[in-house]
């Protein structure tokens, strides 16, 4: 049916003007609107993308806070966002460290079988048995070993000793002499000779990398887990609210746009996306 805009039946709807041919059509619009007009629906915020202002804090010192991801400080720990997205991607720090750690897991078994058995089979000369310890963990040490020695020098940097300070220093140095004692052995005096070389400590320096990127996995897998827990209940809180407006029309916006003031419609049926007062 076809009405002229001249009628005096009209009622104002989510920003539109509505025309009808009697008082009694005009009642029901204005009871239920959303019976007879589509009303166009502001969609939520795509859940894989990063909300603007997110905040950044590590789980050991909740005084550091900072607006994009990094390390700790203090402690070097990887920073995590105050409030958990509901974006489902795996831990970038875990895949790292566990890739880091099944790759040189077999070279660091490699050096350990060579420095307990090589010399009792006598398979290799004393020198040249460094070299290959030195080609084995060199791997570990400089690859693998990698973030712990930036975080180490992060530590020196912002002179707050930790646990990346201690495993820097002492795998460094181990490795670093150990090189020293295989390419230049003279240099060292004599009493430093062990079984026909001097003694080197490559071994030592990979196991106790590997053993950190493990304890590393088992510790960011356990606070994966944690945040999983988290998201899984932000996944039960409703993305939109129902609004009514000033002109006594209702529209679907994200949570996002709800205001302190801002009047609300709960239907039947429906979850309470935010305190407030009924």
């Amino acid at each position: 049916m076809t009405v002229k805009r001249d009628v005096p039946y009209q009622a104002s709807y989510a920003g539109a003007q509505y025309f009808f041919c009697s008082a009694g059509c005009q009642k029901r619009f204005e009871a239920e609107p959303t019976r007879y007009v589509e009303t166009p629906s502001v969609s939520a915020p795509d859940e894989g993308e990063a909300a603007p202002g997110t905040t950044y804090t590590c789980p050991m010192h909740p005084e550091i806070r900072q607006d994009h991801p990094g390390t700790c400080p203090k402690c070097g720990m990887a920073l995590e966002p105050v409030m958990p997205s509901l974006e489902d991607d795996q831990n970038p720090e875990l895949a790292a460290f566990r890739h880091r750690f099944w790759w040189t897991l077999p070279l660091t078994i490699a050096v350990v079988s060579l420095v307990m058995l090589g010399g009792r089979l006598g398979v290799l000369e004393p020198a040249t048995q460094s070299w290959v310890e030195l080609i084995l963990s060199a791997p570990v040490v400089l690859w693998a070993g990698f973030p712990i020695y930036v975080r180490c020098l992060q530590s020196f940097r912002n002179r707050s000793p930790n646990m990346w300070t201690l495993i820097g220093l002492g795998t460094g140095t181990a490795f670093v002499y150990s090189v020293a004692a295989t390419v230049a052995p003279e240099l060292f005096p004599r009493a430093f000779l062990m079984h026909g070389r001097i003694a080197v400590y490559f071994e030592a320096a990979a196991v106790i990398i590997s053993l950190t990127l493990l304890g590393q996995i088992f510790e960011l897998r356990a606070r994966s887990q944690t945040s999983a827990a988290i998201k899984s209940l932000l996944g039960l809180a409703p993305k939109t609210a129902r609004r009514l407006n000033p002109d006594g029309s209702e529209a679907d916006i994200p949570l996002t746009h709800v205001h302190v003031g801002d009047l609300l419609r709960i239907r039947p049926g429906e979850k309470v996306p935010t305190d407030g007062v009924v």
